[in-house]
């Protein structure tokens, strides 16, 4: 459901500091606000201050919200802590192949071809590591 950004009520915090929120800010710019924020019933931010900080900083006068029952002061405690606590980031491997994929994506012409090349080449190279000398790198 989508509320007024001026309605949400911002209490004590355990962050205290957004960062910077430009990359944030360019995300939801593109693709708009792909996780909404978290709200209690009295409509007390529990989770999503920086995606909260991001929309307010792009002039959106509406944002996106979950809403939860208001609960104890420590079920809201424990929801925002989780957010940002339970998730996983992603691995070093991860983010290559995260690189990988967008500069081939994004390649043309021989440049595609070249990628798509050294990618056959290393899944040739992970083959035979793991079927041939048994090997998992």
């Amino acid at each position: 459901m989508k509320v007024r950004i001026e309605e949400i009520k911002i209490k004590k915090r355990i962050r205290k500091e957004i960062g910077d929120i430009s990359d944030l800010m360019e995300s939801i710019s593109k693709f708009g606000l792909m996780n909404p924020v978290t709200v209690t019933e009295d409509m007390e931010l529990v989770a999503g201050f920086r995606r909260l900080q991001a929309c307010k900083a792009l002039g959106m006068e509406e944002i996106e919200c979950r809403m939860v029952p208001t609960g104890s002061r420590i079920d809201r405690l424990l929801m925002e802590a989780d957010e940002n606590l339970a998730r996983k980031e992603l691995t070093f491997n991860e983010v290559q192949h995260y690189e990988e994929e967008r500069q081939y994506l994004l390649a043309g012409g021989f440049e595609k071809v070249r990628l798509w090349l050294l990618r056959l080449f290393r899944t040739i190279v992970d083959w035979v590591k793991k079927f041939i000398l048994r090997r998992d790198d």
